[in-house]
């Protein structure tokens, strides 16, 4: 099956995106988030975005967010995220997603 979607936010504390099947466009998808062999969370992309409404992507409700604990992903830490569609295991166009560290840790000589 076709799957369609994008992250638009991907950070150590927060991932925003959208998942869409144009042959089911009227089903709300559920999306598995993870890091190589570790599920970060699981969502439902049923969150309404106008983006998507506008563009004519199905009902424009299939957005999704995971909020992720502050002590989860260490932000000095890169990290390679996947999403895939719950049941099959597809992904994401674009996955895995790469996260860069956010601080860098500069050891002087």
């Amino acid at each position: 099956m076709a799957l369609l979607g994008h992250v638009g936010t991907l950070t150590h504390r927060r991932i925003v995106g959208w998942a869409w099947d144009p042959d089911a466009p009227d089903v709300s998808l559920w999306v598995l988030i993870g890091i190589t062999g570790r599920t970060l969370g699981r969502c439902r992309a049923i969150q309404f975005r106008e983006d998507l409404a506008v563009e004519g992507i199905g009902t424009g409700w299939h957005g999704f967010t995971l909020d992720l604990p502050a002590t989860l992903l260490s932000p000095r830490q890169g990290y390679e995220i996947s999403v895939r569609r719950d049941g099959d295991g597809a992904h994401l166009p674009g996955s895995p997603y790469v996260l860069e560290p956010a601080i860098r840790v500069v050891r002087e000589p």
